[in-house]
């Protein structure tokens, strides 16, 4: 189900601005290809920069002749969100090898924007892992509360636009599948926000979704609570829901 309310959040990003920011990344990652002795490469940083500037160009287009949301279920935007990621997936492992610290950055946290882009526009996405990856970075990097709910209502938007044959989680043999990832992440996301109601709200959708696993992640999240001290009105929503999937068996 699509959130029937845009999300507006500070990681919203129009699509100027992300175009801007990829032509900048993309440039000095360029410089610092073209100074290295490799040569014969079947794809560079160069060939993919241009496929993600015209991509950017594909998204405007789509964006002024749309009057209404695209449909996802349509032939010209199927698979477009998805296309986008892997290029900055790409993109971001040149940037790692060659060192691009600030390229780097950038093409990870265009990651998200993207999504969210994308998501709001109901483009669906199967390839999750790049966002998992830069949503855990942003994250990891700070410990406002302020930023870390606004992290979590993001989180909800890309679950939202999450393609149905990935929600459904038919193979759930690997535990670094990027679905798993990403709903436990939102559950770590949502407790450090001290966010009574986002936790209520995050937590009901991880029972759902991830019926296997809640159990352990409530015992875990309880451990948690006594080992860094949470709040009692963070610890009281844990608690609950602990109770809720660790139910005593009685012998």
């Amino acid at each position: 189900m699509m959130h029937s309310e845009p999300y507006q959040g500070f990681l919203s990003v129009g699509l100027d601005s992300m175009r801007q920011r990829a032509a900048q990344a993309v440039a000095e990652l360029a410089q610092a290809y073209a100074q290295t002795t490799q040569a014969g490469d079947e794809v560079t940083p160069e060939n993919l920069g241009q496929s993600l500037l015209q991509f950017f160009a594909i998204l405007a287009s789509l964006e002024q002749t749309t009057t209404t949301a695209p449909d996802k279920s349509g032939h010209e935007t199927e698979d477009l969100a998805d296309y986008g990621l892997r290029l900055l997936e790409e993109l971001h492992d040149w940037a790692q090898r060659l060192e691009c610290r600030d390229a780097s950055d950038i093409f990870q946290s265009l990651c998200v924007t993207l999504a969210l882009w994308c998501a709001q526009h109901r483009l669906s996405i199967s390839h999750l892992q790049p966002v998992v990856n830069a949503f855990s970075r942003l994250a990891n990097g700070t410990q406002d509360e302020r930023i870390l709910a606004e992290i979590t209502d993001a989180i909800s938007v890309i679950i939202d636009a999450t393609a149905t044959q990935v929600k459904q989680d038919l193979d759930n043999s690997n535990p670094g599948r990027p679905w798993r990832l990403l709903n436990l992440n939102h559950g770590i996301v949502a407790t450090r926000s001290h966010d009574p109601r986002r936790m209520e709200s995050v937590f009901e959708q991880l029972v759902f979704r991830l019926p296997d696993e809640a159990a352990g992640f409530f015992a875990e999240g309880m451990q948690q609570m006594d080992a860094i001290g949470y709040p009692a009105h963070v610890r009281s929503v844990m608690q609950k829901y602990y109770e809720l999937t660790n139910k005593p068996t009685l012998h």
